[in-house]
């Protein structure tokens, strides 16, 4: 099943989402990062349309564990 996007952030080192949905267990999500300047002139389409590109020109990480997840979103923010 595909959902609709759901707004997110990150505390803690961990993705919190900002919308009331049950997720399935070891569901598989697409994560786009963005700032809220992005978030503010982007379109909910515009914003799918730049992720999905980002995964046709191979510039995406998949992450399989938390630690995995901490690891990359520390190399994207700068943390490490």
């Amino acid at each position: 099943m595909i959902y609709p996007t759901l707004r997110a952030t990150v505390r803690n080192g961990k993705i919190q989402l900002l919308n009331d949905i049950k997720l399935p267990e070891n569901a598989s999500i697409l994560v786009t990062i963005m700032d809220e300047n992005s978030m503010s002139i982007l379109t909910a389409g515009e914003r799918l349309a730049e992720g999905l590109q980002d995964i046709l020109l191979g510039r995406f990480a998949e992450v399989n564990t938390p630690e995995e997840m901490s690891a990359h979103l520390d190399t994207v923010f700068g943390n490490s």
